[in-house]
């Protein structure tokens, strides 16, 4: 059995790994998992970089920030997509009632996050640039008690958060959403040096987080029913965003042109200092899916 510590973020799209731990597919596939528990996935990779976790479950944003200092780890696979689970959720009594409200206002979210890019998008969508709205920025799971408490006046987030705020604001909450917008990408990530060690770790992650995919479709129920407990939100609630989530193992090209995107935004926006950004098809470990699931390593190599 091969010892590993995964920091899993606990969001909606990490439903395979969550899956994974609870249905026991690591121990099956020669894994003893040690898993450790974040609001986010970007907390989570923040600590495969500190060396607390060997592998996390992490969107692709964080990746592309953690990208320009560091390059010591390994895309795995996707493990789950979306297209309308980030949302901008704000207070009607700060006279929010449709997009252009938000001039002026408050927003919070969390930086360098598939949040903050979002944010990003959909301010450039409604013509919201520059100055015109201020943005804060928050650990995600204070996100919800800044807007409950009205320090903020909106926030770019996500489930659980999202469920938060309206049991607590009611009918003075106002979400808006934006299908299609931003395509989210969660993946799992190792540290390199641990793969290097442990070269037959990747596959056998991989076939636990197949077995979980399997498993999802034959039994949606109680995926649904296992996710929600694990991130603290009510089952009726994830159900309703199951429809824009997708979950398979998988690489695909798109992932890489989405992170040449969000590198160019760091870039362009001064969040990050760089001559260039990396090449991303070097910090995938292709071989380990290749292995498990050739048909799904669709990248262009």
């Amino acid at each position: 059995m091969t010892p590993v510590t995964m920091g899993i973020g606990l969001e909606p799209l990490s439903a395979l790994a969550i899956v994974a731990e609870t249905e026991g597919f690591f121990g099956r596939q020669g894994v003893t998992a040690t898993v450790r528990k974040f609001p986010s996935g970007k907390l989570a990779m923040e600590a495969l970089l500190a060396g607390d976790v060997q592998v996390a479950t992490v969107a692709e944003t964080p990746v592309v920030f953690d990208s320009f200092a560091r390059r010591d780890f390994r895309i795995l696979a996707i493990i789950g997509t979306a297209d309308n689970e980030i949302r901008i959720i704000a207070r009607k009594d700060r006279g929010i009632c449709n997009h252009g409200d938000l001039k002026g206002r408050r927003v919070a979210t969390q930086e360098a996050s598939s949040m903050h890019f979002f944010l990003h998008m959909f301010l450039v969508k409604h013509g919201l640039m520059g100055k015109e709205v201020a943005i804060t920025y928050a650990p995600p799971d204070t996100l919800a008690g800044m807007l409950v408490s009205g320090q903020v006046d909106a926030c770019s987030t996500r489930e659980p958060v999202i469920s938060r705020v309206r049991a607590a604001l009611g009918e003075n909450a106002v979400v808006f959403e934006e299908p299609g917008l931003f395509v989210k990408y969660y993946l799992v990530v190792a540290e390199q040096r641990f793969l290097e060690r442990n070269p037959a770790a990747a596959c056998a992650i991989l076939r636990a987080l197949v077995d979980a995919e399997t498993y999802a479709k034959q039994h949606p129920r109680k995926t649904t029913t296992a996710v929600a407990r694990a991130i603290k939100i009510e089952e009726a609630v994830l159900k309703q965003l199951w429809s824009c989530v997708d979950l398979r193992v998988r690489l695909s090209q798109s992932l890489l042109s989405a992170m040449e995107d969000e590198a160019r935004w760091a870039l362009g926006s001064g969040l990050v200092k760089a001559a260039a950004a990396p090449n991303y098809l070097q910090l995938v470990h292709l071989n380990a899916l290749l292995d498990v699931k050739p048909a799904a390593a669709g990248i262009i190599r």
